[in-house]
């Protein structure tokens, strides 16, 4: 019988220097998942502490005849209408809820309130 050990040397320098490379790779890979996963929930948490509540509370009255189509963007309220063949574009100021612009399309001038 020949005496030959089955495992490697587990003292062989190229083992080690595997080893050694395996550990740093996996720290360092371990390192970005947790700045990726902190700068997620420090987004979230900025985000929820700097939300801001409704701003708008009260009724806006409609432009008289029909509403063709709003829309919403910052704190612009923009409402697209149509009385009698003319159609009439009026924004509003969702802060305050006051009619700041009027475009009348097709018709003769509108009076602003």
């Amino acid at each position: 019988m020949t005496n030959t050990p089955n495992d490697a040397d587990v003292n062989d320098p190229a083992t080690q220097e595997v080893v050694a490379k395996a550990r740093r790779f996996s720290a360092v890979s371990a390192g970005i998942m947790l700045v990726g996963v902190a700068t997620v929930i420090g987004v979230i948490v900025f985000r929820l502490f700097t939300m801001q509540g409704p701003a708008v509370t009260g009724q806006l009255e409609p432009p008289a005849g029909r509403v063709i189509g709003a829309s919403a963007a910052g704190d612009r309220l923009t409402v697209t209408s149509e009385n009698n063949g003319v159609t009439t574009v009026t924004v509003y100021d969702l802060k305050t809820l006051r009619e700041t612009h009027r475009l009348v399309l097709g018709g003769p001038a509108v009076p602003r309130r």
